[in-house]
């Protein structure tokens, strides 16, 4: 049941009805609501809906455990076990071949892996998703960050909210389970959902949809049939269906939720307006730079023991970013040049505060250099996403020896250079047309506002592809 399909719209119109008439009684309604995560995950696979309520239980009776014991290492060692506990399913299933087939060999000479019982693991949609949330819990209550939930029922909620489980936003505790005993149904959290549904329809089945059909996947799949120039457009449309694919979804995501009464943290602001890399990652997927930041980056001790470990720190929190993306050497390679990357914008700046006379303000930079910036930001973070559509690294360096060798070969649609240019313009203006659709929709009549949105729906769907693919953040 993907978000943009027929069978997705009547499961929520039967949930969103039965809500409202359950929401006078919170026990019912959180079983309902428990009830209906389920059965949307077991759309997708059965078999892996008990791995949730592992996570979840795993990590509300550690949390539980944490908060009534005085002992500081009965603590430590209960964290511990959550941890490995949550981890252990997500490591089995997405790294166990990565591991035999690309580090072993590094590390043992010899025709060791073709004796290794490999297996064709199945691998469960949404893992690296609800174990990082799952896991926040259990980490805040043993840092005093999070109360304590006392009913497991909030938590496996949390865990495996039918809107997020899938590929986020990653959320916290304290942000989702006081929601769980207070929906708010408003006009206003209504119409936000709506516009913010309509959003992610039009960005994954117009946009998204069309680049990955008309150029993305044919020139990434052989690049060597394709001119340079169609395969640098390529590279600009992977760009651009991956920010309307995944912020697409995180829009389908948040508006399901505030129809529900649920409010969810931003996951995108406007990432390719960003002029370094530090910024970038302030604006594209937050919720899990945030957990990587707070989960990861301060406990390895963040800037707090120095330059060097500052860049140390950065370099090990990319790295491992990369392969949370998925186990493979592109997304190694993909977190390792985003961790370079980060560490040269961090050192710029130390030298310029490192060189700056004492109580001078920084210069702002002046609109050129600021556009030459964003170019070169723009440009890294377009070519290093690459690695995250080509089949192997091997293809990847194909595809850049295509850009920079002049090579000949088939041209590219007339519309994907508008479609591109329509991504990237709703990079930029996202939060002024969100504001000014819904300026212009609260002013219309209820019935006219419904009529508004079925017609939009209508148009987005008779412009999007006969068949769609799945979106692009479901295999991590």
């Amino acid at each position: 049941m993907i978000f943009t399909t027929v069978e997705f719209a009547v499961f929520f119109l039967v949930v969103l009805s039965l809500s409202w008439f359950f929401r006078g009684l919170p026990g019912f309604y959180k079983l309902f609501l428990l009830e209906a995560n389920a059965v949307f995950y077991i759309s997708f696979d059965a078999r892996f809906l008990p791995l949730i309520l592992l996570v979840g239980l795993v990590n509300w009776g550690a949390g539980y455990l944490i908060a009534l014991s005085n002992s500081m290492v009965r603590k430590k060692l209960l964290l511990f076990a959550a941890i490995v506990l949550s981890l252990a399913p997500l490591v089995f299933f997405k790294y166990t071949e990565f591991f035999a087939t690309s580090i072993l060999p590094l590390l043992w000479h010899g025709d060791l892996v073709s004796h290794l019982p490999l297996m064709d693991l199945l691998f469960p949609i949404g893992i690296s998703f609800f174990t990082f949330q799952g896991m926040s819990y259990a980490i805040d209550v043993y840092r005093d960050r999070e109360r304590l939930v006392k009913n497991p029922l909030d938590i496996l909620l949390f865990v495996s909210f039918f809107p997020t489980v899938l590929s986020g936003p990653i959320m916290r505790a304290h942000v989702f389970v006081p929601q769980l005993s207070r929906p708010v149904y408003s006009t206003r959290s209504f119409q936000l959902g709506f516009a913010l549904i309509l959003s992610g329809l039009f960005k994954k089945i117009v946009i998204a949809s069309y680049l990955s059909e008309h150029i993305v996947r044919q020139v990434f799949q052989v690049p060597g049939d394709y001119s340079s120039a169609s395969v640098l457009a390529a590279i600009y449309g992977y760009s651009v269906q991956i920010f309307c694919d995944f912020s697409g979804y995180s829009d389908l995501a948040i508006g399901v939720a505030l129809l529900l009464g649920y409010t969810i943290p931003l996951n995108f602001n406007r990432p390719y307006i960003a002029t370094d890399l530090q910024e970038f990652w302030h604006r594209w997927h937050i919720s899990l730079s945030t957990w990587l930041r707070d989960y990861l980056y301060i406990p390895l001790g963040g800037n707090k023991y120095g330059t060097l470990s500052k860049y140390i720190n950065i370099m090990i929190t990319m790295t491992l970013g990369g392969l949370w993306h998925g186990a493979h050497m592109r997304f190694l390679l993909w977190g390792m040049l985003h961790g370079l990357g980060l560490v040269i914008t961090h050192a710029i700046k130390d030298l310029r505060r490192h060189f700056r006379k004492p109580g001078a303000v920084e210069a702002k930079p002046n609109p050129l250099m600021k556009v030459f910036l964003w170019l070169l930001t723009f440009h890294f973070v377009s070519f290093t996403w690459v690695f995250f559509e080509a089949a192997d690294t091997e293809r990847a360096f194909e595809i850049f020896r295509a850009v920079f060798t002049d090579q000949q070969g088939k041209g590219f649609g007339l519309l994907v250079i508008p479609a591109i240019a329509v991504g990237l313009l709703l990079n930029f203006f996202g939060p002024w047309l969100q504001k000014t659709y819904l300026d212009v929709q609260r002013r219309l009549p209820l019935l006219l506002q419904v009529l508004v949105i079925a017609l939009i729906c209508i148009i987005i769907l008779r412009m999007g592809p006969e068949g769609m693919l799945p979106f692009i953040y479901f295999q991590f």
